[in-house]
């Protein structure tokens, strides 16, 4: 069956014919601008609402060449803190008179060059690059034509501005929370190397540098394809109870599942702590213990800093640990 033909978009062209009336003076009309008369003006905006015209913001944004849009490349969307991030980057952004302009690379180094390429194209007025795996010296030359923010990822370049969680902190309280439940080893959960991000790389080095501060062992171990197999083999040398950080909390929900089909008991067999702190950590299934990022603080810095005038200074964000069951060898009375 043939697909039916949209109708075009209405123009102001089209406005202005079917009112009797000038495109300039349809334009003055929808602005609320211009002398004419209240018949005039009435009938041009209700001839608007009769053929659906919506105003070309892209075009008008070329014309000006002033872009209110902000644009965000995100690795990939399974993760539902992007969900908490994305919402209060729209808010901050509204409240800065600009809209938010979406687009994902799926971690995939040739997809990301290929999306801020496209984002580019559409001339925004900033871009923001959560977990971005581009070169130093890429995000460099971007930030050369337009304005940039990096999150979640440290830079020694001082001309492009960071947002970031205290990922050094985080790691203490981790670590520190850890200890404090009698625990002795502690094993880093990486994710599949396929969803590698640049901010592994920290994550897991701020995590070792806190254990050997503690006195601690900490070694890392990769899922696998399946996290029952990663966690048997992890057991098999040791028996003994260990403290797991996860990554983020979807490996960390993982990890809490394979626990519990290995008939152990999360917190006393295996405690478990990850990263983000999304609303499936809290649900009392899980009960996984998280560090919060603060998505709100880490939004409000990154829309500020790709509107400013000048390049903002990095900006770190602190740590909160949010203590749940999954973490705690004694659960709470």
């Amino acid at each position: 069956m043939p697909t039916p033909e949209r109708a075009p978009h209405a123009t102001q062209q089209d406005v202005a014919a079917r009112a009797g009336v000038s495109r300039g003076l349809v334009s003055l009309a929808l602005k609320g601008e211009g002398r004419m008369s209240d018949e005039t003006r009435r009938r041009i905006l209700d001839t608007a609402r009769a053929l659906d015209y919506h105003p070309n913001t892209a075009a008008a944004e070329l014309a000006t060449r002033r872009s209110h849009r902000l644009a965000v490349v995100l690795p990939y969307l399974d993760n539902p803190f992007f969900d908490r991030l994305l919402r209060r980057l729209r808010h901050h952004a509204g409240a800065a008179g600009h809209t938010l302009v979406v687009l994902v690379s799926d971690l995939e180094e040739r997809l990301e060059r290929t999306t801020v390429d496209e984002v580019l194209s559409l001339r925004p007025a900033g871009l923001i690059l959560p977990g971005t795996s581009m070169s130093p010296e890429a995000l460099l030359a971007m930030s050369e034509r337009i304005p940039l923010c990096v999150l979640d990822r440290a830079l020694d370049e001082p001309s492009i501005p960071t947002v970031r969680l205290d990922e050094a902190d985080a790691a203490w309280q981790i670590v520190a929370h850890l200890a404090a439940q009698g625990l002795r080893r502690l094993v880093f959960f990486s994710p599949p190397r396929s969803m590698h991000e640049s901010l592994l790389d920290e994550r897991r080095a701020a995590c070792r540098e806190a254990a050997t501060d503690a006195g601690l062992d900490l070694t890392e171990v990769v899922r696998g394809d399946d996290m029952n197999e990663t966690l048997a083999a992890l057991r098999s040398d040791s028996k003994d109870p260990f403290g797991a950080v996860v990554y983020n909390d979807m490996l960390g929900i993982d990890l809490v599942a394979a626990v519990l089909a290995s008939r152990l008991r999360p917190g006393a067999d295996v405690a478990i702590v990850s990263y983000d702190n999304t609303s499936l950590a809290s649900r009392p299934e899980v009960s996984l213990t998280s560090v919060d990022q603060s998505p709100d603080r880490l939004a409000e810095a990154a829309v500020a800093a790709v509107l400013a005038p000048a390049p903002a200074a990095h900006v770190t964000v602190p740590a909160t640990l949010v203590v749940r069951a999954s973490s705690l060898r004694t659960p709470r009375g």
